[in-house]
């Protein structure tokens, strides 16, 4: 007797897991570039966009100063208001900017790597599992 059952269509228990952990990937992504994105405040108490739009401008704005291109203050438009900035204080900003972005990225690492090893990616907390990998990188660097 045949069977007219296609085995071939068959969802095993690994195609699931699977594609749960895909889409917990896709959200740990978004999560990240939210955080990557949605700017920074200074120990100082300001504002800083960390956009890819303003990261490059701070870059391009550092490259000009430092050749000589630039003189400053520079007039910058921060998140809350303007600010004239010294080459000292855009490199500072440009590098807690850049730090930030590499916590961002970071953090997405080790949460990616916990929901590869995780046996039950249904119940995974990726929102939970990236604060917790975020807070803990931000407070080491």
């Amino acid at each position: 007797m045949s069977s007219n059952i296609d085995f071939t269509q068959t969802i095993t228990a690994n195609d699931i897991h699977e594609t749960q952990k895909a889409r917990l990937n896709d959200e740990l992504a978004h999560l990240r570039w939210q955080a990557e994105t949605g700017g920074l405040l200074t120990p100082d108490g300001t504002l800083v966009r960390t956009d890819r739009e303003t990261r490059a401008s701070l870059t391009e704005a550092v490259n000009a100063l430092q050749a000589g291109l630039m003189q400053g203050p520079v007039p910058w438009k921060m998140a809350d208001g303007w600010a004239d900035l010294s080459q000292t204080e855009l490199e500072a900003i440009t590098s807690a900017v850049a730090g930030h972005v590499q916590v961002c990225f970071a953090a997405e690492r080790t949460v990616q790597a916990q929901i590869e090893a995780s046996e039950d990616p249904a119940s995974f907390n990726t929102e939970s599992a990236f604060k917790v990998a975020l807070n803990a990188l931000q407070t080491a660097a």
